[in-house]
């Protein structure tokens, strides 16, 4: 008969608690290892092998740093679909609304309605290019420094040993 203090199992908790503190005699091997910042490792709710945080002295630095990548790549994305799908929704409401605007005659044969349209290809060529451009300057290096820290780099892993 075993009482629920000789368990050799450690007690599970529901999903989302940490689990209790364990002592190493009661346990054996099955008690939790402290890791280096004296932590025991989080079972999931199966009881199988722990898991523990990658970086948890740098995660608030990542946690920021990621932030401002999104919110670097946000206003990217924003601002140059905003450029392209503007322009066309101006070109179509003008199209429906304004129909004699949009066919005079500015230019021989070339009425306002087709100068727009063309006007169109250069205005979502210009904001493919501008993304592109801006998207190297302020993301791409926001996002190899955030790489940069959450990859260890071989040169890293040799100088931890």
């Amino acid at each position: 008969m075993t009482y629920p203090d000789q368990n050799r199992f450690p007690p599970s908790a529901p999903p989302g608690r940490p689990q209790p503190h364990t002592d190493a005699r009661s346990y054996g091997h099955d008690a939790p290892r402290y890791d280096a910042f004296g932590q025991a490792p989080r079972y999931d709710t199966y009881g199988q092998a722990p898991w523990a945080e990658p970086y948890p002295r740098d995660a608030h630095r990542h946690g920021a740093d990621l932030t401002a990548l999104r919110s670097a790549y946000r206003l990217l994305r924003r601002t140059s679909a905003l450029a392209a799908l503007g322009s066309f929704v101006v070109y179509v409401l003008l199209s429906c609304w304004a129909p004699g605007l949009m066919g005079s005659k500015i230019a021989g044969e070339l009425s306002l309605g087709m100068a727009l349209g063309v006007l169109q290809l250069v205005v979502t060529f210009a904001a493919v290019f501008w993304y592109g451009r801006s998207a190297r300057r302020s993301v791409d290096p926001l996002a190899r420094a955030v790489k940069e820290r959450a990859v260890p780099t071989a040169r890293d892993a040799r100088a931890a040993r």
